[in-house]
């Protein structure tokens, strides 16, 4: 087994098929299909069902993506620790992203792991629930995962390192009428209309709650986040988002208010238990410092 083989194989599993695999990787089909063979036999296994619209893992081939993707990953930290001694650290993080931190803490996160490390780069792999963070970071896709979501156990096979928690607000227009010097009860929304995620995420839940207890109604359900407040903005509706959306709503124009009975967020940077790369590394490391405003205080933001 070599690591032309590993590469090869997870090019078949990336682009779904051995044409698209070669046309990618820049080699022939037929040296591609022969190493991806000879990997086989090195095994013992097959690792692709070959089928009539392309190629399906195998039971083996499910097992061996998540261990070629950490045996590629650890062959590259050994190349950036040797050649980065004394000089800029270098690299790019795979990094599982959902939509509320990435506003924050993601931002914050990026303004100084640039600073500091301006030889580093991101690639955001967009999770629209802590479930679809989880299975990037366990399948290998991502090294690490930006997560928000209510506090519940994780999976033995994930190491967690808690940032802070987020509360979830109501965003309003500035003309909506509603009090801002106490948290809103269900019964002070009455009739209004609300801006909603679809189902399953944690936006929802806390709409969900509110519509129970009020007659507030959805006027808009948008899969997109970056939608929600725009149409706030333009008088639509009022939307339930994470507090970390305040200060760039407050920055727009809108109103940030405190809900009386309001969910929270856990906001957790994830990864496989073993070495990091040393991109990864330095994130966390900025991810961890003690000055990181994970928790993101709708009433102090508005003097900062």
């Amino acid at each position: 087994m070599d690591t032309r083989q590993l590469t090869y194989f997870l090019g078949v599993v990336t682009h779904g098929g051995f044409g698209r695999a070669a046309a990618q990787l820049h080699v022939s089909q037929p040296a591609l299909s022969q190493s991806v063979a000879s990997l086989e036999r090195d095994l013992g296994v097959p690792l692709f069902h070959r089928v009539p619209s392309g190629v399906v893992l195998t039971d083996a081939g499910e097992v061996l993506v998540p261990l070629a993707r950490q045996v590629l990953r650890d062959l590259d930290v050994a190349r950036v620790a040797t050649r980065s001694v004394g000089e800029e650290l270098t690299g790019r993080i795979d990094l599982a992203l959902m939509p509320s931190q990435g506003v924050e803490p993601f931002t914050t996160l990026m303004r100084r792991l640039t600073r500091r490390h301006p030889g580093l780069s991101v690639h955001g792999h967009a999770s629209f629930v802590r479930d679809d963070a989880i299975a990037l970071v366990r399948s290998g896709t991502c090294e690490l995962g930006l997560v928000g979501a209510l506090a519940a156990p994780y999976p033995s096979s994930i190491e967690v390192h808690t940032l802070g928690r987020q509360e979830m607000v109501l965003i309003a227009h500035p003309d909506a009428g509603l009090p801002d010097d106490h948290a809103l009860r269900p019964a002070e929304l009455d009739g209004r209309r609300l801006v909603v995620s679809p189902p399953g995420s944690v936006m929802r839940q806390m709409a969900d709650r509110l519509m129970s207890a009020s007659t507030m109604t959805v006027v808009v359900e948008a899969e997109h986040r970056s939608a929600i407040l725009p149409l706030v903005l333009a008088g639509v509706g009022v939307a339930v988002l994470s507090s970390a959306w305040a200060p760039l709503a407050r920055r727009s124009g809108a109103a940030v208010l405190r809900l009386a009975d309001t969910m929270h967020l856990q906001v957790d940077v994830i990864h496989r238990p073993g070495t990091l790369t040393p991109a990864a590394a330095a994130f966390l490391e900025i991810a961890r410092a003690e000055d990181l405003p994970a928790d993101i205080s709708v009433l102090d933001d508005r003097h900062s």
